[in-house]
């Protein structure tokens, strides 16, 4: 594990950055308020993933949460007071939901490791990523009707693309609460383990993918991410084409050789 130099992040303990090899591991830290989303941690995650998005040292980025929850949502109870239009209240919001995009678009694989309770703004921050580990005691919830809040940072987007719009109104509207068997079943998860490895577990998954080939994956994500919205021909036509771009790669050779060798490809992502 190696330590991530000194960024605005890096000052703040309200988040925790750690690579592991080409891992970086963010931790929210603010287990006394069940990692809730102040305006500081919204901060520094946008820093911290924005930099993960550019770096070729980083080949995949996990998030997680301190202490017994993963994140509570937005906190409601915090930040500054200071009397704000509504024009400059939707342009703050917007820049916080920034993660989230990023997590979702960055042309590397984004995962979560899911600790307790992911609800409301928290819930997004994890269905934002590609997939999602959770522990066994993970509970699930949109929790914005609970308060009179219609949702945000992409909740409603990603739910409907998960579990569909009928599904994803039941979520919305009622706020119930999802646990990790459930959550498994509906595909908002990827995978269950024990709480008690979900660290382990789940770091060495998001580790596997940070091992990958790295110019396949981009490609990859590409991909599916167009796929939903994109059509048949469409996509087979730009499958067509990013597989002829790998073929030109560094990562291909390596891994014939590796295969011949009988050993695990290290791949350069070039």
């Amino acid at each position: 594990m190696e330590d991530i130099p000194s960024s605005s992040a890096e000052k703040s303990s309200v988040l925790l950055a750690e690579r592991h090899g080409h891992l970086l591991l963010l931790t929210l830290n603010r287990p006394d308020r069940l990692n809730a989303l102040s305006p500081e941690l919204h901060e520094a995650l946008f820093v911290q993933i924005n930099a993960a998005a550019i770096d070729p040292e980083v080949r995949a980025v996990a998030v997680t949460g301190a202490g017994r929850g993963f994140c509570s949502g937005g906190d409601l109870g915090g930040g500054s007071r200071e009397r704000l239009t509504q024009e400059a209240r939707i342009d703050h919001m917007l820049h916080h939901a920034e993660a989230n995009r990023l997590l979702h678009e960055m042309p590397k694989p984004t995962i979560a490791l899911i600790n307790g309770a992911a609800a409301g703004a928290g819930l997004a921050l994890a269905l934002a990523c590609d997939m999602r580990v959770a522990a066994n005691d993970a509970m699930l919830t949109t929790a914005y009707s609970k308060v009179g809040l219609s949702g945000d940072h992409g909740a409603t987007y990603f739910l409907t693309r998960l579990v569909g719009p009928s599904r994803a109104s039941e979520l919305m509207f009622l706020s119930g609460r999802v646990g990790a068997e459930e959550a498994l079943a509906w595909g908002l998860v990827n995978r269950v383990v024990p709480a008690a490895s979900l660290q382990e577990e789940g770091l060495a998954f998001a580790r596997a993918l940070s091992e990958g080939p790295p110019v396949a994956l981009r490609l990859m994500k590409r991909n599916i991410r167009a796929a939903v919205s994109g059509t048949l021909v469409e996509n087979i036509e730009r499958e067509a084409a990013a597989m002829i771009r790998c073929t030109k790669t560094e990562d291909i050779k390596e891994a014939m050789v590796a295969r011949r060798e009988k050993r695990k490809p290290e791949f350069l992502g070039r």
